[in-house]
């Protein structure tokens, strides 16, 4: 046991090692592309802050997060989540996994966000008729447990940029590992998101950064062992030390770090309810002359036989709510009720 927690110690030196050296333009990247995939992905992961890279779930979207995170126990689930955050913009997200054997499990999944009709017009004001703006990323999914108590896991994403008739093509990658014991019922996950960039878009327009949004993040998950409760805390963007954009402050710099969550859920997974802060989010979002629930979320959800379904409700600005719902279907039970 103690030699498995020195081999995950070692891994974060390593990996914050390295990126005290990364110049300072590679550890601000992502500031303008491709912000929906770092949207929540499913209602449990809304209620939880919106990057839980340390829960270990037979919920297949939390490896959104962490593909570390997807289990063999995951195999044929479906997944659809969807959220409406204005007028005429929404999105959506959905997976469906499997198994290859009792240590390796894979699934497929994407993440789209729609921003509706809009006015077109050339470069000398004259319109052009309606146009429309969305964004794509398909997911691939594979992950192998490597011994009781460490999980690997990596993710490829394609991701199409299409707004009024311009296309672009990037290409990113997650790459996770999870930590594990059941005797102390504690999770630690480590993950670097979102590591890649653009390789392909219209000739002499710029549509948006050419990285992706790339977070280092590391996350610990406790349950209780005489109650259902499990304590989450994520730290994220490990990779970005930048005091000139929080005006100087290293208290706000370090503070925007954290996600705490606290979740109920019984050891059947009947059932789960969710609260937690995102502090990035509310101390970015925070005006001191109106009271703002910006970085707090919340929700609940359960399992029915072969139904899973939930409800997120997050706090994206001061002035606006979003619901996020999801719905699956574990097609195991299905095909055990048929026989």
């Amino acid at each position: 046991m103690r030699r498995n927690s020195d081999i995950l110690i070692w891994i974060v030196a390593v990996c914050l090692a390295a990126f005290d050296g990364v110049p300072v333009y590679a550890q601000q990247m992502g500031t303008a592309f491709s912000s929906f995939l770092e949207a929540p992905v499913s209602a449990h992961t809304a209620a939880l802050g919106g990057n839980i890279v340390s829960y270990i779930d037979t919920d297949p979207m939390f490896a959104f997060s962490n593909p570390a995170a997807l289990r063999t126990e995951s195999e044929k689930q479906i997944h659809i989540n969807g959220a409406v955050y204005m007028k005429s913009t929404g999105y959506t997200s959905g997976t469906y996994s499997m198994k290859f054997s009792d240590k390796d499990a894979f699934q497929v999944g994407f993440q789209a966000t729609m921003y509706g009709t809009m006015d077109g017009y050339d470069k000398y004001g004259v319109p052009t008729g309606k146009v429309t703006a969305n964004d794509f990323a398909f997911l691939a999914t594979y992950s192998r447990y490597l011994n009781r108590y460490f999980t690997i896991g990596v993710t490829l994403k394609p991701v199409i940029n299409s707004y009024g008739g311009y296309t672009s093509f990037s290409l990113g990658s997650d790459v996770g590992i999870m930590f594990h014991d059941t005797v102390s019922l504690v999770n630690v996950g480590l993950v670097l998101q979102n590591f890649g960039g653009k390789i392909a878009g219209p000739h002499g327009i710029v549509m948006a950064n050419d990285w992706m949004p790339m977070n280092l993040a590391l996350g610990v998950s406790k349950r209780l062992a005489k109650a259902p409760l499990v304590l989450n805390l994520t730290l994220q963007n490990l990779q970005r030390w930048n005091k000139d954009e929080n005006e100087g402050k290293a208290g706000l710099m370090i503070g925007k770090k954290f996600i705490i969550g606290l979740d109920i859920v019984p050891k059947s997974e009947k059932f789960w309810v969710a609260l937690s802060y995102n502090f990035d989010r509310g101390l970015s979002l925070k005006n001191p002359n109106v009271l703002s629930l910006a970085g707090l979320s919340f929700g609940g959800g359960g399992n029915v036989k072969m139904v899973r379904f939930g409800i997120g409700i997050a706090f994206y600005s001061s002035s606006s709510v979003t619901a996020h719902f999801t719905f699956g279907i574990n097609l195991n039970k299905i095909n055990k009720k048929a026989l």
